[in-house]
Order: structure tokens, then sequence, then C-alpha cells
């Protein structure tokens, strides 16, 4: 350390060595205009020679500086000292992340308090087109309150450039072409170690191997020699967690080993994602937190609760004890979104267990639409159809049941082949909605009345007619025997549930809405593969929406009780149940409000602490403390 206490950096006066190393010196110092403490990372004169250092301790500053959150140091000023360029940022109480596994594997609980924090600071870094590319354990603070901040972007692209595409910006650091290896053995992404073009998801990776190793106190990948642990990358996957760690919860296995997927298109496509995948494992949910305010008269706070919707393709929702004997409830896991387009999805969600099939677009320009059960980018079912509203999947995965036509009172049900072919649609068949039995042929509804009908059109015959309802939204069981639909009332508000034979005998109320622990609204039931459970949608007076299942057989001593599954802040559409009975996928709309407060001098609503994501807020007395809901991503969960 080359500097003595008392120097002076224009307003800053050090105090002390706080540590040095290969990019250069750090002091504590006091700034005399804010009356703080701060500190100056100070690149000394004899490394400002150095190109490759100067431009790393330059880079980073450049990145932090263009960052601000709460999970990222945070950078005040870069200057010049007698030659030497120093950096003034925050001051931090703690020790690394480094130092804490030196004790050994973290409790699961802190590791994905954690994980939740970083992922939602590699959001804001990735959300700026910046990638860290050398996350580490030595590179993660955790302050005395336990927060983590990501620290050293000096290795960091400042713009992502895809690869042999000359319109894009070049990266800022030198050394990032394909062909140089920059990171650090162990946490380098397998695309990283070949020297190929990485980008944001080379980070996830790293995140991965991080959280493994929160989880595990051993290193994903560590072999004698950087060559070996190189090779381990590329080939090998490491031992699984639930071998290491037996209390991991199966979704939490699930996530870290999807971000250690050696593909990228394999892993999570955004930190956003992942920390929406993670907050769903954390007990808190979505339930009111205090958070500690600036002092000051309550009056001078105001909110803004921001209207727009967010509406995504979510959700993987693990019914853990589906394929069990036992008489044990269902429960969600995690849900993890999977599209975050910004294309409004609705409607009817169907999978061949690869895919995901659904309708997106805005009402009079609908059109369908499929996406990988990992998620990722969307990709358009072509066929000529005019407005396809798709309702049901062949039980074999080889057809959509697709409603077509521009005009309500001329729309036609179509069968479009998949993945490609020419749509066959049974033109003298007018429906408002409709199904496919596992052998082809159609039930549907018209008016007061449900029928089914061949899977050429013909023989068209009807099953039941109920009244004073309308009933909508026919669902056919695995095995084909048995047929349930929701009635519409007045208001089309769907209010109970009925089931009958596949040939239309034995009609029933099975559920109505309102009774029991149900909400008043139910509708959209469908069965789970196994047919022991009957999924479906309940709609409450806020107008959440949430899942909720029934058993279907039960003991002479057990009722059949409804059980919800989710509670908000997702407003969830029907879903659908994956083949092996382990997910539901259906698509959710977030509502996300922004804390504000009122400036009396520009006259304008500024965000306030960081404009997070907030619903109902109420302020103490002494106008010191906030409580609310967080909602929206990167905290919506279920």
């Amino acid at each position: 350390m080359t500097l003595a206490s008392g120097t002076r950096f224009g307003p800053y006066q050090l105090v002390g060595p706080l540590g040095a190393g290969g990019m250069g010196e750090v002091y504590r110092a006091h700034d005399s205009k804010l009356g703080r403490d701060v500190a100056i990372k100070v690149l000394p004169s004899s490394f400002s020679r150095d190109s490759d250092r100067l431009r790393r301790f330059e880079q980073e500053a450049r990145a932090t500086a263009a960052l601000n959150h709460p999970n990222i140091l945070a950078v005040f000023q870069l200057g010049t000292y007698e030659g030497s360029p120093y950096l003034v940022c925050e001051l931090l109480e703690g020790g690394t992340l480094r130092e804490q596994l030196m004790r050994g594997p973290l409790p699961t609980r802190r590791a994905i308090d954690y994980a939740v924090q970083l992922a939602r600071g590699l959001s804001a870094a990735h959300e700026k087109g910046i990638t860290h590319r050398d996350l580490k354990p030595e590179n993660l603070f955790v302050t005395r309150d336990g927060r983590i901040k990501i620290l050293d972007f000096g290795l960091a692209k400042l713009k992502q450039r895809q690869p042999d595409s000359p319109d894009s910006a070049p990266t800022v650091s030198a050394g990032t072409e394909p062909g140089a290896v920059l990171g650090t053995f162990g946490y380098m992404s397998p695309e990283q170690v070949r020297g190929d073009w990485a980008d944001h998801r080379a980070d996830i990776f790293a995140f991965g191997a991080i959280l493994y190793e929160m989880l595990s106190g051993k290193k994903a990948f560590h072999k004698p020699t950087s060559a070996e642990t190189m090779s381990a990358i590329l080939n090998e996957e490491p031992p699984a967690i639930s071998h290491l760690v037996q209390s991991a919860p199966p979704a939490l296995q699930r996530i870290v080993q999807r971000c250690l997927e050696k593909s990228p298109e394999q892993r999570f496509q955004s930190a956003s994602d992942l920390a929406f995948a993670l907050e769903a494992l954390s007990d808190s949910g979505s339930t009111s937190l205090g958070i500690r305010a600036a002092a000051g008269p309550r009056r001078s706070w105001a909110l803004i609760i921001s209207g727009g919707m967010c509406i995504c393709l979510a959700v993987g929702v693990v019914l853990a004890a589906w394929w069990t004997l036992r008489p044990a409830t269902p429960v969600v896991e995690s849900v993890v979104q999977l599209t975050n387009d910004g294309e409004p999805k609705f409607g009817f969600v169907g999978t061949d267990g690869e895919r995901i099939y659904f309708t997106e677009g805005a009402s009079g320009s609908f059109r369908s639409a499929q996406v990988s059960v990992n998620g990722g980018p969307t990709a358009p079912i072509i066929n000529k159809l005019v407005n396809p509203l798709i309702m049901g999947l062949a039980a074999d995965g080889s057809a959509l049941l697709v409603q077509a036509g521009q005009a309500r009172s001329s729309q036609t049900l179509c069968l479009v082949p998949l993945p490609a072919g020419e749509a066959r649609c049974l033109d003298d068949l007018r429906a408002t909605t409709a199904s496919l039995f596992p052998g082809g042929r159609l039930v549907y509804t018209q008016g007061s009345a449900v029928y089914v009908v061949a899977k050429d059109g013909s023989d068209p015959r009807k099953l039941a007619e109920i009244t004073p309802f309308v009933p909508a939204g026919p669902t056919v069981s695995p095995d084909g025997k048995r047929i349930v639909f929701y009635g519409l009332d007045a208001t089309f508000n769907s209010r109970n549930l009925y089931e009958m034979a596949g040939d239309g005998t034995g009609l029933r109320e099975i559920l109505r809405g309102g009774e029991g622990p149900l909400p008043s609204e139910i509708c959209c039931g469908i069965w789970t593969p196994d047919q022991r459970y009957l999924l479906l949608l309940g709609r409450s007076g806020d107008r959440s929406s949430d899942f909720w299942i029934v058993p279907e057989k039960t003991s002479l001593l057990r009722a059949p009780t409804p059980v919800r599954l989710t509670s908000g802040p997702l407003y969830y559409g029907p879903g659908t149940p994956s083949p092996d009975g382990k997910q539901i996928f259906a698509v959710g709309r977030q509502r996300r409000g922004e804390l504000v407060r009122y400036d009396p001098v520009s006259h304008e609503f500024v965000r306030y602490m960081g404009g997070i994501s907030a619903l109902n807020p109420s302020f103490s007395m002494d106008g010191k403390w906030v409580a609310y809901t967080e909602t929206g991503p990167p905290t919506a969960t279920s």
C-alpha cells in the first residue's frame, strides 16, 4: 500500500488501507462534502503503465457507473491523482462470499436469498447490455446485513454483440473476440472455455456454479489442473445436488441443473426469469414486508400504481404427489416464467411434452404460436387461417383444433396438422367452444347444449342441455369416457362445473362456485393424466385467478375437498398438465406497481426507493417505514 493516511483526493481524505490486489489498492476515505465514508480504489502509476490493467480499470468504472442497483457496487466518481487513476465507490462492511464458503456450505434458505439477490443484480446489468463474464465468490460481497453486492466488472462486455453481425456495436473491451479465453477456471461457461462468442447466458452458467457451491460446499467443476477443470466443464456433469444435500428442494435442484446446461439455449434465457424461479422458493412468498424509508413528514410522499400489465407465458407448477397413492395434497413447488417477449398470450394452452402451443396477439389479429417446454423464443405455427384461436390439441399431438374466421358468426372449426400442413376446416360446423376426444371426435358447445360430432364433421348429436346456464369449455378425460364443462350465467361469469359420460348420460353438477373454500367463479376443468385429480380455475371478486385441484376419488371418510394451489399475484388463464403429470403450463398475467414520490420542486413524480414494484403501501405514522406487497418480476411468486 503506497499512499499514506491523510492523503487528499479533492474532497476525499484517506483514512487507512483496506486491501490490495492485481487491480489496484483500496483505501477507506472520508468525503468531507457529504460527510460520509467511501472506498477509493487506486491503480498505482506502475500499474497504469500496463495498458491491459488500465483498460480493465477504466472499463470497470464505466460498467459499474452505468448501473444503479442495490445488488451492484455503487460508483460515485472516476478521477486521476498524480498520474494514477482512482475510483470512488460505496464503502462496504462485511466480507466476500468466498470467505463464507471457506467455512462450509450455506443453509438452503440463505443460499436461496443470496441467489435471488445475485439474479436481480445480474438482471439489472444484462438489461443495460452488460455481461460480467467473471462471476465467482471472490467477486461477490456480503454486507453485514446480508446484502449481496456484485464487484469487479473489469472483464465485462459493455454492449452485446451478435456474431457475424456487422451492424452491431463493438464491445468496449479488447480481447473479446472469438478465440480469447477470459474468466476464472471453474466458473467459466463452456463457450468461454472454447473461446467462442459468449453472451449474458455465460453469467447464468457461472451463477449456477456459484449456487451449486453455496448449497454443497463443493465446486461444481474442480480438478487438480486447469486443463482438467476446463475439460470437465466441456464434457462432464457435476454430481447431483441431491447426492450432496438431501434437504435441497427438488425444484432448486432443477434450477441449478438448468443453469449449468452445456448449451446456452438450454439455460435460463434471462436473469429476470431465473430470479422469478428462485423467488418462488422463498418462504416469504408475496406477503407484505416492512421496508425502512427515509425520514420525513408522511404527507410529503405520494404513490402511483402503474396500470400496465405484462402478459407472459408462465408456468412450470410442480404438483408433487400426483403419482403417489397416499392421500397427500398436491403442492406447488415452483413457478417458472418461460417467455417474456411482450406479446399478449391467452386462452387454451396445450403441450405434447416437448412444445407448448398457445394463441397470441390482439383481438382481431390472433395467431397460433409455440415455444419449447424449457422456454426461449416463440415461433409461429404457419397456416393460412384468418384470426385462428386454439381450442384443443389432439391426444397424440398430431393436430391442433382451431376456431378461425374474421367475424364471430362465421367462425369455423379447423384441424391444423403439426408440425405443419394444410388445415382442414369443418365449414358447416358452428361452435362457441370445443375440444377433442382421444380418438379424434369433437365435442363442442352451441347455444344451451353440448354436442359431439365425428372428426370429419358428420353425424352431429346433442349430448346434454342445461338451463338457465350456458355450457362452455368442454374437455374430455384421458380415457375418453367422461366430459366436464362449466356453466355461464347471464353476465357470462362461470358459476359451476358439470360432468357426464362420453355418451351424454349421467349429467350432474359436481362443483358450485362459492361453496366451501371455492371462490364465486369456477371454470376450465381438466383432468390430470392419471385422472386422479381435476384441475380448475377459481376467480374471486377482486379478479384474482388461481389454480385449484379436486381429488376425483376419495375414501368413505374423506370428502373431495378442493385445494387451492396458487395464491397470486399472477392472474392465471386456463392451464394444462404436462404428459408426465408433474407440471402445469398456463398463461399468467403480471401486475406491477411502481413506488414514486412527488417532488414539490419539479412538480413531477420521481422514483422512490428505486421504483420498487409495490402495491397497497401503508406508511407508518412517523413517516419512516412503509409496508407494501411486492408484485411483478422479479418478485412475483406463488
